[in-house]
């Protein structure tokens, strides 16, 4: 294959930062080249730069052979570059084909639009997809998956040579996933390049050609992907090899500590369960499944509908999160930048939020003593930040999650709850989640970690529980020896309720 893209020795400083130090990264025409790096690597400030929203410091880049200058996402479109964002740039109540051509709308006859030819078009261009997808829909009433198929509908309206598509299967169920993998392989087909961002290695491996690493602003790594495997991979990416615990099949006795009798809301029902002290409780099942709802139920946000809650053999009433967090819970959401984090806020602010009380003396906060906490709490989880003042918004994915996890820590809260707990970090931050959690249970806290990797739950969780259509249909003792029955459940709601 011949090179379609090169950028050589590319330089990128902001205030008190080199963000890109005379990196290099060529792709091959219809190859799908992948991009990986821990937070803070480089990869977006690169494809920023390529896509026009950052100028480059210094370097050139050469498109098919010829050297481009590229100062605004304008140029980029009209070189044949287009960004497919995590967060998708959809209009929601326009319908699929306004969508496609918004901004660019067909070329109008006499001064008006020919709708006619839009729609038209627009069904062309998803027809070249291979996906169902009619283009009178408002683009609101799509699932995640179509939604995704409409942002590459309207790269291919852009002439699209090279498409970024930047973490594309974070909120795309499994099922999404393939059908997404499918349609790359077949723009691919179509001549078109693919440089593909995410930090799941395996998807990288079920689709990838190439590999490009990047660690501290700088190149370390391009590999065929047939040469490398996970553990490898892993090793370029944090710069030290993984040394995963071996854990032990032994059947552990954790003394109760939560019971949940029967427990129904709008979203779960019937659910059962318990929770021992120091255990590691996980929570797995497809999109839709249930198991964020089950989480709200415990924390107050969902309200119960029928069914008790029980802590320490006594039964407890919990309306609402406030309610939640006295009795000692936490909760780390899904959405951390919306759910979990005020991003306006300082790292000590976000910390010390739901313990203020802790800190007060008579009614009066004493700041000193928030000040020396929340200091020992950034060494003890290794929080990347200049200091404890820093707005939340400015730290990485990984970062802003620890800070989560240490308001807990600081409430002193006993049961902790964990929705996707490293949904878009990188390797070597999920790996300190990981540690963090096993020290929590470690220290006397219980934790319940609600998960879409099946391979994140087997290496952390003592059980996993299995959700199906909003009911508990499968509970797994041994987890990293039952993977195959853990997704036939999860899948099909398994044969059984219980299987030990």
């Amino acid at each position: 294959m011949s090179e379609i893209l090169s950028m050589q020795n590319i330089n990128k400083s902001f205030p008190g930062v080199k963000a890109l130090q005379n990196v290099d990264f060529s792709v091959k025409k219809g190859e799908i080249h992948c991009l990986i790096g821990a937070n803070g690597a480089g990869k977006s400030t690169l494809m920023k730069i390529l896509a026009g929203v950052y100028p480059k410091d210094d370097g050139e880049i050469y498109l098919q052979g010829e050297k481009v200058q590229i100062t605004n996402p304008a140029d980029a479109k009209r070189l044949g570059v287009i960004t497919i964002h995590q967060e998708l740039s959809l209009v929601e109540h326009l319908t699929v084909a306004e969508n496609i051509y918004l901004g660019s709308y067909a070329n109008p006859r006499f001064g008006f639009v020919s709708w006619k030819r839009l729609r038209q078009q627009a069904q062309a261009l998803i027809d070249r997809l291979g996906i169902a997808i009619d283009v009178d829909t408002p683009v609101a009433e799509l699932s995640m998956g179509h939604k995704q198929i409409v942002e590459l509908a309207k790269a291919l309206e852009g002439n699209a040579k090279i498409i970024i598509m930047d973490e594309p299967s974070t909120t795309l169920s499994e099922r999404e996933i393939r059908t997404l993998f499918t349609i790359i392989e077949e723009l691919i087909k179509q001549g078109i390049t693919i440089i593909y961002i995410s930090h799941k290695l395996e998807e990288l491996f079920a689709i990838g050609d190439r590999v490009t690493v990047l660690r501290d602003g700088k190149w370390v790594a391009t590999r065929e992907m047939s040469e490398l495997d996970q553990a490898s991979l892993t090793e370029l990416i944090i710069g030290y090899k993984v040394e995963k615990q071996q854990r032990t099949s032994e059947q552990l006795h954790f003394p109760e500590l939560l019971r949940a009798e029967a427990l129904c809301t709008r979203h779960i029902s019937d659910v059962s369960f318990s929770l021992g002290k120091g255990e590691i409780l996980g929570l797995y099942g497809l999109v839709g499944a249930g198991r964020t709802e089950l989480l709200k139920a415990l924390y107050g946000v969902d309200s119960l509908t029928a069914g008790e809650i029980r802590l320490d053999g006594k039964q407890i009433k919990i309306d609402s999160p406030s309610k939640a967090i006295r009795l000692g819970m936490g909760l780390v959401p899904e959405n951390r930048k919306t759910e979990g984090a005020i991003l306006g806020l300082s790292v000590e602010e976000n910390a010390v939020l739901p313990a203020y009380d802790r800190f007060a003396s008579g009614g009066v906060i004493k700041p000193g003593r928030i000040r020396s906490e929340i200091a020992e709490k950034i060494r003890e989880l290794n929080v990347k930040t200049p200091d404890a003042q820093t707005l939340m918004g400015n730290l990485s994915g990984g970062n802003q999650q620890k800070v989560i996890i240490s308001k807990w820590l600081i409430r002193q809260s006993k049961i902790i709850l964990f929705d996707e707990p490293t949904q878009g970090v990188d390797i070597g931050a999920k790996q300190e989640i990981y540690k963090i959690i096993q020290k929590l249970v470690a220290e006397g806290a219980s934790v319940i970690v609600a998960s879409s990797e099946i391979g994140e739950l087997q290496e952390i969780c003592n059980r996993i529980l299995v959700m199906f259509r909003g009911k508990i249909v499968g509970e797994f003792r041994d987890p990293q020896r039952q993977k195959e029955d853990i997704l036939n459940h999860a899948v099909t709601g398994g044969t059984s309720l219980w299987n030990t």
